[in-house]
C-alpha cells in the first residue's frame, strides 16, 4: 500500500480524550478514544490496479461516466464533479442529478453547450441527469441545468426535486463582477428533459454550498462557503413552492458572546440555544447577506459544506472551522423558540476526521463523509452509531464530493472532482464492513 504511507503519519495521531462526536439519536458518542482504540481500516483497502479507487476486499466500483464522455444528447460531459442526489425513476430506474463547479471566470472558460436553455449563455456550470437501471449500465445521460456558475452542492427537496447551488466565490475575478447575477439556488427536476429555470432569488444571493429540508415544515436550511459565512434558514411563503418566495434569515446565539463558532471555545455535545435574524435584502447587489446578518449578531461558521437532514435534525460540516481550521460538525434541532445547535465534532490535529465536506448518512444510519484535506490521498469515511470508523474508499486524484445512496441503500454513487471528474458506483458486503469496524 505504498500510496498510503504518507498517511501514517497523521492517522496514528491520537483523537483527543474528552472529544465528542454526538449526532442525536443516529450518532452516539466518540469520546476519549485512543491511539489502540482505533483501527487504522484504511490499509485494509485493497490498491486498484487501475489507479483509481481502493477499496475494502470483495468490494468493486463501476465508473458511470467521466469528463468528456458524449451523453446521450449529444453534448459532452461537464468537469468538477460535485454534489449529487438520487431519485428512484418511475419505473425503477436509479436517477442520479450532479452538479458541476466550473468557474467561469476567465475568457477562456467555455460557455454553455445549450445556450437557448441556459439561465447565462457564457456561464457553462450546471447539471446533468443519469438514467441507469440496476446493472449499473447507462439507459440516457443528458444536461439538465446550463448556464449557472460553479453548482458545488445542493440537497434534495421532500418532493422530489435536487436544489443546485451556486457558489460564485468572493473577491476580484469572481462571478460577482460578471454581467449576469449570479449566487443563486436553482431546482431541477429529476425526471425531465433540460430546461431553462429560474433562480430561486428569495433564498438568498451568497456563496452558496448546501441545502438540506425539513420536510414537516419545507424550511430549507443553507450553509455558505466563505470564511466568514452563515447558517441560514429560508422560511418559504408556500410548503413544498420555493419559486413563491419567502424570508431568509441567520442563526444567531442566544448567548450573544458566541460571534464565532471557531473563535469561542464551544463545548462539543452541549446543545446552545438560538434565535433567528432576518436578512432585509436576500438579492443585494454585492456580496452583503452574511453581512447583514452579522450586523444583527448572527454567528460566523467558517466554510459551511455538506448538510443531511436525519429525523428532526440538521447536521452539517464547517470544513475549515474549529480553532486548528481542520473541521467541525454541528447538528442543529428546531423547536418553537429557536431551536439549539451543538458542535458534535472539531478536529484539532492532522488525522481522523479532519476536513470533512460533502455528507451524507446510509440506511444504518451512519455517517459517510467526503475527505477534501488536501492531502494526495483522499477518503470516503464511514461512522457508525458505536462510533466507530470505518474506510470506504481512497483514491490519489483529486477530494471526493456528491456521496448518496441508491434508494435500496446497497450502492454507494460518488464523485471524484476532477483531473477528470468522474461518477463511482460503489457496491460490496457492506454489513461485512461495518462488523469489522
Amino acid at each position: 500500500m505504498a500510496m498510503l504511507l504518507n498517511r501514517r503519519s497523521f492517522l496514528s495521531k491520537t483523537v483527543k480524550a474528552g472529544t465528542a462526536l454526538t449526532l442525536g439519536g443516529t450518532l452516539l458518542h466518540l469520546s476519549a478514544c485512543s491511539n489502540e482504540d482505533i483501527k487504522r481500516p484504511i490499509f485494509n483497502l485493497v490498491k486498484d490496479p487501475d489507479g483509481i479507487c481502493d477499496l475494502p476486499a470483495g468490494f468493486r466500483y463501476t465508473i458511470i461516466s467521466r469528463h468528456g464522455e458524449i451523453m446521450s444528447d449529444g453534448h459532452s460531459v461537464p468537469d468538477y464533479h460535485d454534489g449529487m442526489g438520487c431519485f428512484s425513476g418511475p419505473s425503477g430506474e436509479i436517477v442520479l442529478v450532479r452538479n458541476h463547479e466550473i468557474p467561469t471566470y476567465f475568457p477562456s472558460d467555455p460557455p454553455s453547450q445549450e445556450p437557448r436553455f441556459a439561465y447565462d449563455p457564457d456561464a457553462s456550470g450546471g447539471t446533468t441527469t443519469i438514467w441507469l437501471n440496476d446493472k449499473m449500465e447507462v439507459l440516457k445521460h443528458h444536461l439538465s441545468l446550463t448556464g449557472t456558475i460553479r453548482n458545488c452542492s445542493g440537497g434534495k427537496t421532500p418532493w422530489n426535486s435536487w436544489i443546485s447551488c451556486e457558489e460564485p466565490g468572493t473577491g476580484l475575478g469572481s462571478a460577482w463582477e460578471m454581467g449576469k447575477r449570479h449566487g443563486y439556488n436553482f431546482e431541477v427536476n429529476p425526471f425531465s428533459a433540460l430546461e431553462k429555470v429560474r433562480p430561486l432569488k428569495a433564498m438568498g444571493r451568497f456563496n452558496h454550498e448546501g441545502v438540506a429540508i425539513d420536510p414537516a415544515t419545507s424550511i430549507a436550511y443553507q450553509t455558505e462557503d466563505r470564511m466568514e459565512g452563515c447558517f441560514y434558514r429560508f422560511l418559504p411563503n408556500v410548503k413544498g413552492r420555493f419559486e413563491e418566495g419567502g424570508v431568509l434569515q441567520g442563526l444567531r446565539f442566544v448567548d450573544r458572546d458566541i460571534i464565532h463558532t471557531s473563535g469561542f471555545p464551544l463545548v462539543a455535545g452541549k446543545p446552545y440555544a438560538c434565535e433567528w435574524v432576518t436578512v432585509e435584502e436576500p438579492d443585494p447587489e454585492e456580496d452583503t447577506v452574511a453581512d447583514q446578518a452579522q450586523a444583527q449578531g448572527a454567528a460566523v461558521f467558517v466554510r459551511g459544506e455538506g448538510m443531511v437532514y436525519d429525523r428532526g435534525s440538521i447536521y452539517f460540516a464547517c470544513t475549515s472551522g474549529g480553532q486548528q481550521g481542520m473541521g467541525q460538525i454541528f447538528k442543529y434541532t428546531p423547536d418553537e423558540a429557536g431551536g439549539h445547535i451543538e458542535l458534535v465534532f472539531e478536529a484539532k490535529e492532522q488525522g481522523v476526521l479532519e476536513k470533512p465536506d460533502n455528507i451524507t448518512l446510509n440506511q444504518w444510519g451512519d455517517l459517510v463523509i467526503c475527505e477534501d484535506n488536501g492531502y494526495d490521498t483522499q477518503c470516503l469515511v464511514g461512522l457508525t452509531p458505536e462510533g466507530k470508523l470505518y474506510y470506504i474508499a481512497s483514491n490519489t486524484q483529486s477530494e471526493w464530493s456528491g456521496a448518496c445512496f441508491s434508494p435500496d441503500g446497497r450502492t454507494l454513487f460518488a464523485n471524484i472532482h476532477k483531473d477528470p471528474g468522474m461518477t463511482l458506483a460503489i457496491q460490496g458486503p457492506w454489513e461485512q464492513l461495518r462488523a469489522a469496524a
